[in-house]
């Protein structure tokens, strides 16, 4: 029996040793197992769990808070940037935006004031083309009635000749003559008053003297009647001027 027990010894520790020999050369069963090695390999993988790296690596639960706190305070100063660096950024485009305003409210005074100066001048000029268009029409309009007058001044010759009788005939001439005139006072034609008024070179033209009655300087007789067109003057009336008797 003792034979047998010593070959099981020998045949395990034959055994064990393959397994030591499949290990990589330079490792060592007390990496796998803290308590297991040398007494000196035991100390320098207790000098290794004491170096930095070692210590970070397993770090106590407030390390870890700490650093969570870190994270967070940096995560807050780095929102805490872009918020500013935003508020700037919209600070900077509000300031673009009011110069913009600013400029173009100006821009709109210009234009309005432009726009008030075209009005006006435009309001001047609508004035100024109606008095002319005004002013020709009458113009044309004394045309026509300077040449319509010649005619009435026949009428007014006729009247003289016909002597005190009047008949049918007359009677028609004469509310034809009265009926042109009212057509021409409408027109704005009126007669220059001449006959006994004082003698006014605007207004009468003399042909000559005259002994009369009549107050010396005033007018003795019309030869010719004057007319007005809108109070311009059309055609001075021809007179005589009384003067005193010899």
């Amino acid at each position: 029996m003792a034979l047998d027990r010593e070959w099981d010894i020998n045949e395990s520790e034959a055994d064990a040793e393959p397994a030591s020999d499949s290990l990589e050369p330079g490792a060592d069963t007390g990496e796998r197992d803290g308590s297991k090695g040398t007494p000196g390999e035991r100390d320098g993988a207790e000098t290794a769990g004491n170096e930095p790296g070692a210590a970070s690596a397993a770090s106590s639960p407030a390390d870890g808070e700490e650093d969570t706190k870190l994270v967070q305070k940096r995560t807050k100063r780095a929102r805490r940037k872009e918020l500013l660096d935003l508020i700037q950024r919209k600070n900077t485009m509000l300031l673009a935006l009011s110069k913009e305003l600013n400029k173009t409210k100006e821009d709109l005074v210009i234009k309005e004031d432009r726009l008030l100066r075209m009005a006006a001048e435009f309001e001047n000029y609508k004035k100024r083309t109606r008095r002319e268009w005004e002013l020709l029409q009458k113009n044309a309009n004394a045309d026509l009635i300077k040449e319509i007058i010649w005619g009435i001044d026949n009428f007014d010759r006729a009247f003289a000749n016909l002597g005190g009788a009047e008949n049918h005939i007359q009677e028609g001439i004469r509310l034809i003559h009265s009926g042109l005139m009212d057509v021409l006072k409408k027109a704005g034609l009126m007669e220059i008053e001449a006959q006994d008024q004082k003698f006014d070179a605007q207004y009468h033209e003399a042909v000559g003297e005259i002994e009369s009655d009549i107050e010396e300087g005033h007018v003795a007789q019309v030869i010719q009647r004057g007319y007005t067109l809108h109070n311009q003057i059309l055609r001075p009336a021809r007179v005589l001027v009384s003067k005193k008797r010899g």
